[in-house]
């Protein structure tokens, strides 16, 4: 037995000791970040740690890095801090990603699909380019949640702001919030001064240019300092709005591309922009694969992919936190906060592999009442 940990599995990334290390570079971030944040982690999920203490003391343990646990990847000393809570360092395993040839199953947490949160490179040096999300997480919390935090808000409201899913519903939330609460500031207007304030910086510009080149020139008509900050703020909005309209799964799209051509046409494969930033591009024997696991999306997700008489498997397993999202559409005003676990077994029987996937969801709204549902 084998338990894979699929990125994110602790919070590193909008932690307190992260928020001290204030706004620099990505790069001095991996450098200086303490081990005690191990200890604080440990401290709140005491037993979380022993039930994988006990795991690993006879099954091992693959843990793959995420985006918001990256720091685990290039900083030995956090590994370690980790290791010496469970205790075995032969059973546990830090990796850019899981894969078992002989089982034709390939897992990743999947954050460089996601243009805010992958990896770029410079076209000119090669020199690999930090992910705005990271920065952006770090610089609202300094910025935009220290405002809530020191305002006079509910003391939710400054943690749930980021736990919106979609991201882009964030704009619906905020006017949810100010109508339910009565609020008299407008945090819409807040959160976009923020965000403009954000694409201003050096880090925000660097990862523009590198990902983005052509669009980099276009940006500095509304975060230069003359004026162009109502312009951006319309910019922003419209793009949020085109989106919400087609609304795309971008992870399962890229498994089934994988999945349906990977064998016949290297076009539909991974790529190395894939593995940016974590590793090389692994080589897979794409005649042989039989599923694709990925993580990063905050919603379980799973789907049965048939070509040429055979039947392959995609699951995202979803996400370990709190999620808030709109309810159903005869409510779309409301919005429903709902923790879900999800896990996958995966047994391979004398050659046939069996999935069974299970997703636990608890939801909690104004208008739902607490409840739990199990589906298998």
């Amino acid at each position: 037995m084998e338990l894979v940990i699929l990125g994110d599995g602790l919070e590193l990334l909008e932690s307190r000791i992260v928020k001290e290390l204030g706004l620099v570079s990505f790069e001095e971030v991996e450098r200086k970040i303490d081990e005690r944040i191990i200890d604080d982690i440990y401290l709140s999920h005491p037993d979380l740690f022993m039930a994988l203490k006990r795991f690993s003391r006879v099954h091992k343990i693959k843990y793959v890095i995420g985006n918001h646990d990256y720091y685990f990847l290039h900083n030995e000393k956090l590994r370690n801090r980790f290791l010496y809570y469970l205790g075995n360092e032969e059973n546990v395993e830090f990796c850019p990603y899981f894969y078992d040839r002989n089982c034709g199953i390939f897992a990743i947490h999947g954050s460089n699909f996601d243009p805010g949160n992958r990896f770029g490179k410079d076209r000119k040096t090669g020199e690999i380019i930090p992910p705005i999300g990271d920065f952006m997480a770090r610089y609202m919390m300094i910025n935009f949640q220290e405002v809530l935090l020191n305002g006079d808000f509910p003391n939710h409201i400054p943690r749930d702001f980021d736990d919106v899913r979609p991201n882009i519903d964030v704009f619906d939330w905020f006017e949810y919030v100010k109508e339910t609460y009565e609020l008299s500031i407008d945090l819409v207007e807040l959160w976009m001064t923020e965000l403009i304030k954000m694409l201003r910086t050096k880090n925000a510009k660097r990862w523009m240019k590198g990902n983005y080149p052509n669009a980099h020139k276009i940006s500095n008509l509304f975060v230069n300092k003359f004026g162009g900050i109502k312009l951006g703020r319309f910019c922003v909005k419209a793009v949020s709005k085109l989106r919400s309209l087609k609304r795309t799964n971008y992870m399962k799209r890229k498994a089934k591309e994988i999945l349906l051509c990977g064998d016949k046409d290297p076009k539909c494969r991974f790529t190395e922009k894939d593995f940016w930033g974590f590793c090389d591009m692994p080589d897979i024997d794409y005649d042989n694969l039989k599923g694709l696991i990925f993580a990063h999306r905050h919603k379980f997700d799973s789907s049965i992919i048939s070509t040429n008489g055979e039947n392959k498997f995609y699951y995202n397993t979803g996400t370990w936190r709190k999620i808030i999202e709109k309810g159903s559409k005869n409510d779309r005003e409301k919005f429903v906060e709902r923790a879900e676990l999800s896990y996958i077994f995966i047994e391979d029987k004398n050659g046939f592999i069996e999935t069974k996937a299970i997703m636990k969801n608890r939801f909690k709204s104004r208008k739902f009442s607490v409840s739990s549902v199990e589906v298998i």
